[in-house]
Protein backbone atom coordinates (compact mmCIF):
# COMPACT_ATOMS: atom_id res chain seq x y z
CA UNK A 1 0.00 0.00 0.00
CA UNK A 2 1.29 3.42 -0.99
CA UNK A 3 0.74 5.61 2.11
CA UNK A 4 2.05 9.13 2.51
CA UNK A 5 2.27 11.00 5.82
CA UNK A 6 2.07 14.79 5.50
CA UNK A 7 3.02 16.83 8.57
CA UNK A 8 1.81 20.43 8.38
CA UNK A 9 4.24 23.07 9.56
CA UNK A 10 4.09 25.15 12.72
CA UNK A 11 6.35 27.82 14.22
CA UNK A 12 9.94 27.52 15.31
CA UNK A 13 12.03 30.21 16.99
CA UNK A 14 14.95 32.19 15.60
CA UNK A 15 17.33 29.38 16.60
CA UNK A 16 15.29 26.66 14.89
CA UNK A 17 13.80 25.35 18.14
CA UNK A 18 10.42 23.83 17.36
CA UNK A 19 7.32 25.22 19.07
CA UNK A 20 5.10 22.99 21.24
CA UNK A 21 2.58 22.95 18.36
CA UNK A 22 5.21 21.62 15.96
CA UNK A 23 6.45 19.06 18.48
CA UNK A 24 2.91 17.81 19.16
CA UNK A 25 2.41 17.22 15.43
CA UNK A 26 5.81 15.59 15.00
CA UNK A 27 5.26 13.11 17.82
CA UNK A 28 2.05 12.05 16.07
CA UNK A 29 3.98 11.76 12.81
CA UNK A 30 6.58 9.62 14.56
CA UNK A 31 3.89 7.29 15.93
CA UNK A 32 2.23 6.94 12.52
CA UNK A 33 5.55 6.51 10.72
CA UNK A 34 6.38 3.72 13.16
CA UNK A 35 3.01 2.02 12.57
CA UNK A 36 3.24 2.42 8.79
CA UNK A 37 6.91 1.56 8.31
CA UNK A 38 6.81 1.79 4.52
CA UNK A 39 4.97 5.13 4.36
CA UNK A 40 6.91 8.06 2.96
CA UNK A 41 6.86 11.36 4.87
CA UNK A 42 6.54 14.91 3.63
CA UNK A 43 6.92 17.91 5.93
CA UNK A 44 5.68 21.40 5.10
CA UNK A 45 6.76 24.87 6.13
CA UNK A 46 9.15 27.36 4.65
CA UNK A 47 10.27 30.68 6.05
CA UNK A 48 8.11 33.57 7.15
CA UNK A 49 8.08 36.45 9.57
CA UNK A 50 5.29 34.99 11.69
CA UNK A 51 6.69 31.46 12.08
CA UNK A 52 10.34 31.03 10.99
CA UNK A 53 13.04 33.71 10.65
CA UNK A 54 15.98 31.31 10.30
CA UNK A 55 17.99 30.65 7.15
CA UNK A 56 16.50 27.15 6.76
CA UNK A 57 12.88 26.20 5.99
CA UNK A 58 10.73 24.92 8.83
CA UNK A 59 10.44 21.52 7.16
CA UNK A 60 14.21 21.08 7.65
CA UNK A 61 13.80 21.29 11.45
CA UNK A 62 10.77 18.97 11.34
CA UNK A 63 12.67 16.35 9.35
CA UNK A 64 15.70 16.62 11.64
CA UNK A 65 13.46 16.05 14.68
CA UNK A 66 12.03 12.87 13.18
CA UNK A 67 15.44 11.65 12.01
CA UNK A 68 16.82 12.13 15.54
CA UNK A 69 13.89 10.04 16.80
CA UNK A 70 14.97 7.22 14.46
CA UNK A 71 13.04 7.68 11.23
CA UNK A 72 15.43 6.90 8.35
CA UNK A 73 16.35 9.86 6.14
CA UNK A 74 15.36 7.84 3.05
CA UNK A 75 11.69 7.92 4.07
CA UNK A 76 11.44 11.69 3.57
CA UNK A 77 10.30 13.27 0.35
CA UNK A 78 11.31 16.81 -0.54
CA UNK A 79 9.74 19.26 1.90
CA UNK A 80 7.24 21.92 0.87
CA UNK A 81 8.48 25.47 1.56
CA UNK A 82 4.97 26.83 2.15
CA UNK A 83 4.09 29.87 4.24
CA UNK A 84 0.46 29.06 5.02
CA UNK A 85 -2.11 26.27 4.96
CA UNK A 86 -3.40 27.00 1.47
CA UNK A 87 0.17 26.78 0.17
CA UNK A 88 0.70 23.48 2.01
CA UNK A 89 -1.75 21.97 -0.45
CA UNK A 90 -1.45 24.20 -3.52
CA UNK A 91 2.35 23.83 -3.62
CA UNK A 92 2.12 20.05 -3.16
CA UNK A 93 -0.91 19.48 -5.44
CA UNK A 94 0.91 18.43 -8.63
CA UNK A 95 3.35 16.25 -6.69
CA UNK A 96 0.54 14.58 -4.72
CA UNK A 97 -1.48 13.91 -7.87
CA UNK A 98 1.60 12.40 -9.56
CA UNK A 99 2.63 10.39 -6.48
CA UNK A 100 -1.00 9.24 -6.16
CA UNK A 101 -0.93 7.73 -2.67
CA UNK A 102 -3.51 5.11 -1.73
CA UNK A 103 -3.90 7.15 1.44
CA UNK A 104 -2.64 10.60 2.39
CA UNK A 105 -2.45 10.97 6.17
CA UNK A 106 -2.54 14.67 7.04
CA UNK A 107 -1.29 15.63 10.51
CA UNK A 108 -2.24 18.90 12.14
CA UNK A 109 -3.52 20.27 15.44
CA UNK A 110 -7.12 19.83 16.64
CA UNK A 111 -7.68 23.58 16.60
CA UNK A 112 -6.57 23.71 12.93
CA UNK A 113 -8.35 20.65 11.53
CA UNK A 114 -11.55 22.29 10.27
CA UNK A 115 -9.65 24.74 8.08
CA UNK A 116 -7.29 22.02 6.85
CA UNK A 117 -10.24 19.86 5.76
CA UNK A 118 -11.87 22.76 3.88
CA UNK A 119 -8.66 23.56 2.03
CA UNK A 120 -7.55 19.99 1.29
CA UNK A 121 -10.97 18.95 -0.02
CA UNK A 122 -10.98 21.96 -2.35
CA UNK A 123 -7.41 21.66 -3.66
CA UNK A 124 -6.87 17.88 -3.73
CA UNK A 125 -10.40 16.42 -3.80
CA UNK A 126 -9.53 13.18 -5.62
CA UNK A 127 -6.87 12.02 -3.20
CA UNK A 128 -8.06 9.69 -0.42
CA UNK A 129 -7.27 11.42 2.87
CA UNK A 130 -7.23 10.63 6.55
CA UNK A 131 -7.01 13.59 8.92
CA UNK A 132 -4.98 12.93 12.05
CA UNK A 133 -5.64 15.76 14.46
CA UNK A 134 -3.40 16.19 17.47
CA UNK A 135 -4.43 17.46 20.89
CA UNK A 136 -2.34 20.45 21.85
CA UNK A 137 -0.02 20.58 24.84
CA UNK A 138 -0.70 24.33 25.10
CA UNK A 139 -2.81 25.68 27.95
CA UNK A 140 -6.39 26.80 27.30
CA UNK A 141 -5.21 30.38 27.69
CA UNK A 142 -2.53 29.88 25.03
CA UNK A 143 -5.03 28.11 22.75
CA UNK A 144 -7.71 30.79 22.99
CA UNK A 145 -6.21 33.22 20.39
CA UNK A 146 -5.35 30.32 18.08
CA UNK A 147 -8.91 29.00 18.20
CA UNK A 148 -10.25 32.50 17.55
CA UNK A 149 -7.90 32.89 14.57
CA UNK A 150 -9.08 29.56 13.17
CA UNK A 151 -12.73 30.49 13.63
CA UNK A 152 -12.17 33.73 11.68
CA UNK A 153 -10.11 31.99 8.99
CA UNK A 154 -12.77 29.31 8.44
CA UNK A 155 -15.48 31.97 8.24
CA UNK A 156 -13.41 33.93 5.69
CA UNK A 157 -12.82 30.84 3.52
CA UNK A 158 -16.50 29.92 3.57
CA UNK A 159 -17.50 33.48 2.64
CA UNK A 160 -14.81 34.18 0.02
CA UNK A 161 -13.71 30.77 -1.19
CA UNK A 162 -10.26 29.31 -1.42
CA UNK A 163 -8.01 30.96 -3.96
CA UNK A 164 -4.73 29.39 -4.96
Amino acid sequence: MNKLIMVLGAPNDDNGQLSPIAIDRLYRAFDLATCYSTAKIICTGGKGEHFNNTSKPHYYYAQEFLILKGIPKERFLKGIASTNTVQDFSMSKSFLEKYNPDLLIIITSEFHIERVKLIAEKIIPKIKKFYASVASSLTEEELKPLKEHEKNAVYFLKEHGIKY
